[in-house]
């Protein structure tokens, strides 16, 4: 098993891997690949197809805290707030303020 964490700059490796380290151990057969998607232009490939398939573009990790926080920072910024489910990669005006 792996996980699509470690694809952001925002994440800490050492804790997604450890995590997925813990999660497969105590099942046989089960190992946790750990590869890092961030070497040699894996993020700039996953924002090109993320675009070419027009994949939803979430804005703040996914919790409650998340859009709280991003959304009192967006405000001190003079940003409008996330707006759910409206933003795709590859549509600039989707969902922006």
């Amino acid at each position: 098993m792996t996980s699509s964490l470690g694809i952001s700059r925002w994440k800490d490796m050492a804790q997604i891997t450890g995590s997925g380290v813990r999660a497969a151990a105590p099942y046989d057969g089960l190992t946790y690949w750990d590869y890092n998607w961030r070497k040699g232009g894996g993020s700039q490939r996953m924002v090109e197809i993320s675009k070419r398939e027009r994949f939803y573009q979430q804005e703040y990790c996914g919790c409650v805290y998340s859009l709280r926080d991003s959304n009192r920072h967006r405000r001190e910024q003079g940003r409008d707030r996330i707006r759910i489910g409206l933003k795709f990669y590859g549509d600039e005006t989707a969902g922006n303020d």
